[in-house]
Parts: structure tokens; sequence; C-alpha cells
């Protein structure tokens, strides 16, 4: 009998706004906005949800940040996102806010819809208890310049939203990583974190890149499989994979979903999360990756939980959060184990 995993206590560390917009809080925005001709029904919105390959993925991802036209509609998508990771028992996420986009194309003022998203972020917090850190994302497509640009508009908001990292997208054959060095560099020097996407549709030596930037985690990294010295550096620099299989397979990243390289990567004792990465758009759900990962790629359970305590491990959290989190998740998982006759593998 498959495993029901929406009551095993999680993390969301790998997940986009922008691509995490229910379907009908979508739909909601096309009507406001009267757009209806682009999306004349609920059904026509998830028919756009069907991608061809990573570019045509970029290309819909653009029209979904389209409907976000007012700070009011960031708060009102972040609530709506919030409650989707409620309901799957996810106690802490971090999601990422996209400035290339909204800003470049959308005309926003980043700091209003990093400030609006984060109300939306704290309504959930206050009602539901689940606890949200923003992540401030850019696309390597708009240049280095643009990425600094986005920093110092978001420095004065440290003090004011819980931003716990500075994370870059984008498009890897096109832009290779060195050319950001500067960006990463004054990430740091503000005190964010840093993850990074790399290695999901290049090869390892975007990885590699990545790692002169001095991560604390990497965004995907699965190309990683294919080098055993590479995976020997992410375990001896404890660098984290976030891994996301029903994304990769939606994107092209990995042509079938059985091939996906997690298996290999955990044989290898690389250090990995698991997350949706745009769960809207891919129809799917954190809850989902732990399925697959059990169901479609043959991880045991008991890796299974070992991957869930990770998250809460790798989070970019406060440590005294995090002691409270760890003992809360042994305590609860226990239960969760026992009722399903598994044996708790920490």
């Amino acid at each position: 009998m498959p495993i029901d995993f929406t009551n095993l206590p999680k993390t969301e560390l790998h997940m986009h706004l922008e691509g995490s917009i229910p379907v009908e809080a979508l739909f909601e925005l096309v009507k406001k906005h009267n757009r209806l001709d682009e999306a004349p029904t609920i059904e026509h919105v998830r028919k756009r949800y069907e991608f061809d390959d990573f570019a045509h993925f970029l290309e819909v991802y653009k029209w979904t940040v389209s409907f976000l036209k007012t700070p009011d509609d960031y708060e009102y998508v972040a609530y709506e996102v919030a409650k989707t990771l409620v309901r799957q028992n996810v106690w802490f996420a971090e999601i990422m806010v996209g400035l290339g986009n909204s800003v470049k194309y959308g005309g926003h003022d980043a700091a209003q819809i990093v400030r609006a998203a984060w109300r939306g972020f704290k309504a959930a917090e206050v009602q539901h208890g689940i606890k949200i850190r923003v992540q401030i994302a850019a696309g390597r497509d708009h240049g280095a310049q643009f990425s600094l640009d986005r920093l110092k508009d978001i420095e004065p908001l440290l003090d004011e939203v819980d931003i716990c990292a500075f994370n870059m997208g984008g498009s890897e054959h096109v832009h290779p990583l060195p050319q950001f060095a500067e960006v990463f560099k004054r990430a740091h020097e503000m005190g964010l974190r840093v993850s990074v996407h790399a290695g999901e549709v290049s090869g390892p030596q975007d990885i590699y890149d990545a790692l002169d930037l001095n991560p604390q985690r990497i965004g995907h990294g699965i190309r990683a499989a294919l080098d055993p010295t590479l995976m020997d550096e992410l375990k001896r620099r404890d660098v984290a994979l976030e891994v996301c299989p029903v994304s990769n397979e939606c994107t092209g990243a990995v042509k079938r979903l059985a091939d996906h390289p997690l298996p290999r990567l955990l044989a290898h004792g690389v250090p990995v999360t698991l997350s949706s990465d745009d769960p809207a758009m891919f129809h799917t759900s954190v809850t989902r990756e732990y399925e697959v990962a059990h169901e479609v790629l043959g991880v045991g359970m008991k890796s299974l939980i070992r991957i869930a305590r990770e998250g809460f491990k790798r989070a970019f959290m406060d440590e005294g959060l995090r002691r409270e989190m760890l003992g809360r998740f042994d305590r609860e998982t226990r239960k969760w184990c026992h009722t399903r006759q598994i044996e708790y593998p920490v």
C-alpha cells in the first residue's frame, strides 16, 4: 500500500512564489485584471501549465508573473501559497520572491513587492503557525548589474523582513556563473545566506562554478551525479542539494522520472533535501515529491525520513528555532513512524 506522506513533518526549501500560485488563485487574478480573453476558464489556466521544454517553461513563467500587477496581488498569492504548505504539514518554508521578471518586465518596485509578500506570509504564520522566510531571487538572464541593483533595493528591508538568503536561477547554458562573482560577494557582505541554481540542465562544471561562490546549498545540482569527484567535493564541503524530481521531468532536465539521479546522489552520500520548485506549474507538491522518491525512484523509508530531517538541519533559520524544530520533529516523527510500523532511523 502506498505511504501517505502528507502528515510527515517537512520543510520546503526550494519554492518559487510565482510558480506556486494555486490555479484557483491565478484565475482570480485573471478575472481581476480583465484578461479572460487569455484564459477564459480555470481549465485554460491548467492547460497553460504544460511545457515542451525548459525555454517554454520560462515563457509561461513570465506570463504568470504578468498577472501580479500590484503589491496587493503579491500579498494575496503569498497567503494562498502558504496555505498549500500548511495543508501538507510543512513547518518551515523558504519561498523565493523573484525580482527578475517582476521588476524588469512588470515595472514593480522591488522593496514594495517583498514587503507585500512578507505580509501574506506573516498572516499565514499568525493564523496557521507555519514559519516562512523570504529568499530574494534574481535570474542570470538579467545580468550582474541588475542583481547588484536589486540587492541594493532590498538592503533597507533587512531589519524589517525576514530575508534569509539570495538566490539565482535562469539560463545555465547561456550565462555562466563566474560573471556573477561580485553579486554573490555582495550578498555575503550583507549577511545573507546563499543558494544558487546550478547543474539542473547543464553539466557538472556549472556546479563547480557554483561552489566557487561559497553557497550553503545548491538548487537542483543533479548533474553532480555524472561526476564522482564532484559528489565527493559536495560531501567534503557539506553543501546540500535541493532536489526537485518532478520539476526536473517537467522541464526536460531528465527524460524520464524513473531515470532521475536522486538514488545515485544518496548512494554516494551527497546531502540532499526534497522540494517542489514550482508546484502549481508542475502539478506537484512537496508531499508528492516524497511519494515519487519512494514509489518511482525506490528510495527507502529510512532514507526519506532522514531527508525530511535534513531539511530542518539545512534550513536558513536561527539556531534556537532549529533546535526547537529538530526536537519537535524527532518526537512527532517517531509517532508517525510507530503508527506505520516503520523503524525511526535517527
